[in-house]
């Protein structure tokens, strides 16, 4: 359902510029899903106005990666005392360091708090699953490979296309993202998640997240990680509403993954339910 009422459906985007690989790709996607697509980048001047200007129009909101992480001194605090990782790791590019970082994050954690007040659907990708997750209360791991031990999560490195499914991820049932990729004929596994859905995506990140948000929920993991306490735990590839949460019935899906590249049809249809949620609001907010 890409119009309402004669109207295009318009999708805010927020990325580092309009010509990234990534940016493109999603806008794209979204123009021939019959949407209309805008570029999120005016944040020159009046951040809180320019969010209450966006706001108004816009009908739905994706937030894109970014080369650059989120600020760790926003969210160490939330580890116990003498916890390893309330530090900031080597590795970490804070984004805040530098001008257009500041204000992409300034602008992007305001977005996302009007969207999430208002029900407005949203999808976060990479790190911008990442602000979803920080700004509700979550934690990041900073480095992935120090958990796994390579550099597997960071295709790139290895000049491998984004297009090219490289890492297996494994969507646990009864979650509105296992709706999503109901009719995908891919395996499932058992033991650990039951009957859970498996398929190959591609993976271009060295964070990912740790404690989850409270008003959210895990909908989707990959390879387990060693826990400071010497326990395990599968990593977070991707995080929904919860049911139960603050956000209940609300679309707010974030992804580890790029579903703009398509390396697996999952992209796609995650697009499609996007849209249409978003168009199920604007009619709901022209009422």
């Amino acid at each position: 359902m890409a119009e309402l009422s004669g109207d295009k459906l318009i999708l805010g985007v927020s990325g580092h510029n309009i010509t990234t690989h990534s940016v493109r790709s999603m806008m794209k996607q979204l123009r021939d899903h019959g949407v209309a697509p805008v570029f999120l980048s005016c944040y020159e001047t009046d951040i809180a106005l320019d969010v209450q200007r966006d706001m108004a129009w816009i009908d739905g909101l994706v937030v894109m990666g970014n080369d650059l992480d989120i600020d760790p001194r926003t969210y160490i605090d939330r580890y116990p005392q003498g916890d390893k990782r309330r530090c900031v790791h080597p590795q970490t590019l804070i984004e805040t360091e530098c001008q257009h970082g500041k204000k992409r994050a300034c602008y992007e954690e305001l977005m996302l708090k009007k969207a999430l007040e208002c029900g407005m659907p949203i999808l976060g990708i990479c790190g911008g699953m990442h602000r979803m997750n920080v700004l509700c209360g979550g934690t990041l791991h900073q480095h992935i490979p120090e958990l796994v031990g390579s550099d597997k999560h960071m295709q790139k490195l290895q000049g491998i296309a984004p297009e090219v499914p490289v890492l297996p991820i494994i969507i646990k049932e009864d979650t509105r993202l296992a709706d999503i990729a109901s009719d995908i004929p891919v395996p499932y596994v058992r033991k650990e998640h039951k009957c859970s859905k498996v398929l190959m995506e591609n993976s271009m990140h060295h964070q990912a997240i740790d404690i989850v948000a409270p008003p959210f929920r895990v909908c989707a993991v990959t390879d387990s990680v060693r826990r400071p306490d010497g326990t395990n735990a599968f990593m977070a590839m991707a995080i929904e509403a919860d049911p139960e949460g603050e956000f209940a019935g609300q679309f707010a899906l974030g992804v580890q993954w790029h579903p703009e590249f398509g390396a697996s049809c999952l992209g796609g249809l995650i697009v499609e339910e996007l849209i249409g949620e978003t168009a199920r609001f604007k009619e709901k907010r022209s009422l």
